[in-house]
């Protein structure tokens, strides 16, 4: 691994894109190469450029004029497929992969035939493969690889218990997308494969059974899995087995090269968790990719991180997503990085800390620029921060600590402000203060708060790895690992960090609040509670921490307590975020002279608040008495969300409001289409289901609304919200609908 992480995540190079058998769902948008001399289509799709091929197919990067957008189309070669019979079976295991739905997992969108070809497409993604990344910056550290095949045992555990098997893991075929997320991809082709040879896989990665005539199993796909993690941290294979006869390859085996020779530095626990998986003989493997996962954990240091069971067999994992509230405007938890940056180091005032003493007249100003960034749920605040670091600078040029303190001020103003200039800047301070003192913790955890504003929760990881190892009992540490975490979507390693974070500095009010965040984050609506008073016990002038109460309240259905913390939010921060989530809570409670001046109060603060213009247009639409008021500003609200959408703004929540919008002025052609999108970028987001539902209901579709809110409100979304909605009155007293949320209620059970 390079000691320097700042590696760009972007796309393969042409020469890896078209290397034989990688097959991966890859794209930069550029126009990759020549299409084909037999035209420019297949069926309805526009095939845009061709950015893989191999054996049995090729990859387009294609137009999909249904959904409007582009996917990675995967063509099988002319006469790869024998016939009808094949054809089926292909349809069939296709059908299985589409119902699986994994964060971690490529989804297959479709398949189908035209001029003599079949093809299924798939989400066109953006990133790099493990096997290019192992070539340009080398091999993975131990943590690293473990968190990396932790996402990829939980994709092939949720694979495994749809009944299909991969039987092709390798890392050409895992990608590490553009925002950080891991992804296991190509499917399908290896099955085909497998049914015109007898044999499936790619050799450096097969089991020795598959070389003796066996058959792909659960097991030969665990041995693959543990073939990756070896390659991930040693850059090598076992034994490389390319080109190889059977016999060749049966003498080869007994000679593999044990991986603590290549990496004696290895934990043991990983050391072990490679050398299961990868034994010989197929009942001293892992039973499933649970057991797997679960074992990786266990290297990591905490059995939270793994989400599938460790014992076979299988059943499907809770979906223990974060919640998100959307009461008719984007409502949300505000998560613990973008608000309290405030890296506390203590000064060091020993001759040999160099770049970190301070001069008797600069300490003042440092203390009181340090006290005010504490607080910097006060834009005020952090504008004074900034002046009294820079002060500290000007009078010690050489001073790391003021430098790093001053890119973590920044980076407040930029979660303020959210002027890219900013997050430069920050970015910039941070790397000159670990220039200038590599020993400090404070710039490694800016950098990972900028990583992980921006997606790259590798990335993230890396940095506050970084500050670990300087400051391994750092409250601040274990605060920002906890950040990563929730941004990782590992909810309940991120609880066990703020709960680390906030033993160790007790009388400080982040942790407790970051903590509450988490926890509702998980479901824990009580505990959330509990933290989130407990966080404002210690900073009663902390706006967004009454804000977040609200939210917990709300989901709590205690709508009076919400109220009153919105109120006192508004009373220390008047912004138009706090007053269109006041004018949402009045609307449920049908006090709609009050809810809309609430609104058209948010928007006189912001006139571009679209969400303060879609809430006004339910309140008048709810109250029944302006129609044309109603229509007038969903109208405004489209054409702000309108623009945004021009700018390339893909968020699935984000579509899914859109596409109410344009239902509530009847526009069904352009609000079907966002509602499609919006579910088929995250189909099991309750909030996305919600909101498509309202959509079809509002357009007389309530065959399509039945099931999407059916499914939603029995995986957490706001039940409040939807008994108090006057328009789905005739929904909620559907048979149909009451034996729809019945069925999806005895699912979770």
């Amino acid at each position: 691994m390079n000691e320097d992480p700042t590696i760009p995540i972007g796309e393969l190079t042409p020469a890896m894109r078209g290397a034989p058998g990688d097959l991966s769902t890859i794209g930069d948008g550029s126009a990759g190469s020549p299409l084909p001399a037999t035209g420019a289509a297949w069926g309805s799709f526009t095939l845009l450029a061709r950015v893989g091929h191999g054996g049995f197919g090729e990859v387009y990067r294609a137009w999909d004029p249904h959904l409007q957008r582009e996917v990675a189309l995967k063509l099988l070669l002319p006469g790869a497929f024998s016939g009808e019979a094949e054809y089926e079976a292909m349809l069939r295991e296709a059908r299985a992969l589409a119902s699986v739905h994994h964060s971690n997992i490529v989804p297959v969108h479709g398949i189908d035939r035209h001029d003599g070809r079949v093809g299924f497409w798939t989400d066109f993604v953006r990133g790099k493969t493990l096997s290019v990344l192992v070539h340009e910056q080398g091999t993975f550290g131990a943590r690293e690889a473990a968190l990396i095949g932790l996402d990829v045992a939980r994709a092939l555990s949720a694979v495994h218990r749809a009944g299909l098997l991969h039987r092709d893991i390798k890392a050409e075929n895992v990608m590490r997308e553009e925002g950080g997320r891991i992804l296991l991809m190509d499917f399908g082709l290896s099955a085909l494969e497998q049914r015109q040879t007898n044999i499936a896989g790619t050799p450096n990665y097969m089991a020795p059974e598959l070389f003796e005539g066996g058959k792909s199993t659960i097991a030969t796909d665990i041995y693959a899995m543990g073939v990756l993690l070896y390659f991930l941290v040693a850059g090598d294979y076992p034994v490389r087995l390319g080109g190889l006869s059977t016999r060749e390859a049966a003498d080869a085996f007994p000679k593999r090269k044990p991986l603590m020779d290549l990496r004696p530095d290895l934990p043991e626990s990983l050391l072990r968790t490679v050398s299961t998986a990868t034994d010989m003989d197929p009942a001293r493997r892992f039973q499933s990719a649970g057991q797997l996962a679960s074992a990786l954990a266990e290297s990591l240091g905490t059995h939270a991180l793994a989400d599938v069971s460790a014992t076979a067999p299988e059943t499907p994992a809770p979906q223990r997503r974060r919640i998100w509230v959307y009461p008719l405007l984007a409502l949300a938890m505000i998560a613990g990085y973008l608000f309290w940056p405030g890296h506390l180091e203590k000064f060091r005032h020993s001759e040999g800390a160099s770049g970190t003493t301070l001069a008797h007249d600069s300490e003042g100003v440092f203390e009181k620029a340090q006290a005010n960034l504490l607080h910097s749920y006060k834009e005020a605040n952090v504008a004074e921060a900034i002046k009294g670091f820079e002060a500290v600078q000007k009078a010690e040029p050489d001073n790391a600590l003021a430098v790093a303190q001053l890119g973590a001020a920044h980076f407040a103003q930029y979660s303020h402000s959210r002027d890219p200039a900013l997050l430069d800047k920050a970015k910039q301070e941070a790397e000159r203060a670990r220039t200038m003192n590599p020993n400090l913790a404070a710039p490694y955890i800016t950098l990972s708060r900028i990583a992980a504003a921006q997606d790259k929760t590798d990335l993230a990881m890396q940095w506050v790895q970084k500050a670990q190892d300087k400051e391994p009992h750092s409250a601040e540490v274990h605060g920002a690992l906890g950040e990563v975490y929730e941004a990782q979507e590992k909810g309940a390693a991120a609880i066990a960090e703020y709960q680390t974070a906030k033993d160790l500095a007790p009388g400080d009010w982040r942790w407790p609040v970051s903590l509450g965040v988490a926890e509702f984050g998980q479901g824990n609506l009580e505990e959330s509670i509990k933290e989130l008073q407990n966080g404002i016990a210690l900073a009663n002038d902390n706006a967004a921490a009454f804000y977040n109460l609200s939210i917990a309240h709300m989901q709590s259905n205690r709508i009076d307590e919400a109220r009153k913390d919105l109120e006192q939010s508004i009373k220390l921060d008047a912004t138009d975020r706090n007053y269109g989530a006041l004018g949402s809570i009045l609307l449920f409670q049908h006090k709609y002279d009050e809810s809309a001046e609430m609104q058209n109060e948010a928007i006189r603060r912001n006139p571009n608040n679209y969400d303060a213009w879609s809430n006004l247009g339910a309140v008048y639409r709810w109250s029944g008495t302006k129609p044309k008021l109603a229509e007038e500003a969903f109208r405004k609200a489209i054409a702000l969300k309108e623009a945004a959408h021009a700018k390339g703004t893909t968020d699935p929540m984000f579509l899914a409001t859109l596409a109410e919008d344009y239902a509530d002025i009847g526009n069904a052609e352009k609000s079907v289409v966002l509602a499609r999108q919006a579910l088929a970028l995250d189909p099991a987001n309750p909030t996305v289901q919600y909101r498509a539902g309202e959509a079809y209901e509002a357009l007389g579709q309530r065959d399509k609304a039945i099931p999407l809110i059916a499914s939603a409100v029995a995986h957490g979304y706001r039940v409040y919200e939807f008994e108090q909605n006057p328009e789905l009155a005739a929904l909620r007293a559907d048979a149909n609908f009451t034996a729809r949320l019945n069925e999806e209620k005895s699912k979770k059970k």
